[in-house]
């Protein structure tokens, strides 16, 4: 059966139309959900796959093919808005969070791209008007989630996870949500230990490298990257963190 066929005959309701279309699609929504339920603290690849399922109902409901757009390009929009949705009420991180995070990792990617080293934080902070603090604390965040950022999905792999991102935030929302990093390094105290703490200290708020960490306390290298994921995976296990990142 044709997939012209298919579509109608699944607008009028049959649903074995309905499950072809899905099972044709399934590629599609496992790569669009892959890096999503990284990305979720509560939902999972299958869970998504549902809300996949849902979004293929309610774009076969709005679609016609006088739009002159193809239903695979109208489908993968309305996927990556539900899922959008979805994910973002799912995680403990702002969709401000969200969106700094992947607009500076990005920026970081293409001026070493294009300049063979990695930006300054002050061109970062300038780039996107925030402060040190705020930089800090984004790149602990983003370590926290533990998420590949920039892994490739869509039909052709050729979008990443910020195309569940909304639309750039004004400069008053950026400067009305930063966050304190006084809170934030307090509660840091309060759950990890003397060395973990010193680790997390010298990477993120003296921002030095793997290298000069493990020559900073006679550790090797592989250690200092021991210690960090052990220390995330404290902070992420601790539910009073919610507070702190909202």
């Amino acid at each position: 059966m044709e997939e012209r066929e298919l579509i109608e005959k699944a607008k009028q309701g049959d649903k074995s139309a309905l499950l072809a279309l899905y099972e044709q699609y399934l590629p599609l929504f496992k790569k669009l959900c892959r890096n999503r339920a990284d990305y979720s603290n509560i939902l999972d690849c299958n869970d998504l796959l549902q809300e996949c399922f849902l979004a293929l109902k309610l774009a076969l409901k709005n679609y016609t093919f006088e739009h002159g757009t193809a239903f695979v390009t109208y489908l993968y929009t309305c996927v990556r808005r539900h899922l959008r949705k979805i994910v973002t009420n799912c995680s403990f991180l702002s969709s401000y969070q969200v969106n700094m995070i992947l607009k500076i990792k990005q920026f970081r990617e293409d001026y070493e791209q294009q300049h063979g080293k990695l930006p300054e934080d002050g061109l970062i902070m300038h780039e996107f008007c925030i402060s040190a603090d705020c930089l800090r604390e984004l790149d602990i965040l983003r370590d926290l989630k533990a998420v590949s950022l920039d892994s490739p999905v869509g039909e052709n792999g050729d979008c990443t996870l910020a195309d569940l991102l909304p639309s750039e935030t004004d400069l008053e929302e950026r400067t009305v949500k930063k966050l304190s990093i006084v809170q934030l390094w307090e509660f840091l105290e309060s759950c990890l230990l003397p060395e973990e703490m010193k680790i997390i200290e010298l990477l993120y708020l003296e921002r030095q490298t793997f290298k000069k960490v493990a020559e900073m306390t006679g550790k090797t290298e592989a250690e200092i990257q021991t210690i960090q994921k052990r220390s995330l995976k404290k902070l992420r296990k601790k539910e009073k963190l919610k507070d702190y990142l909202q």
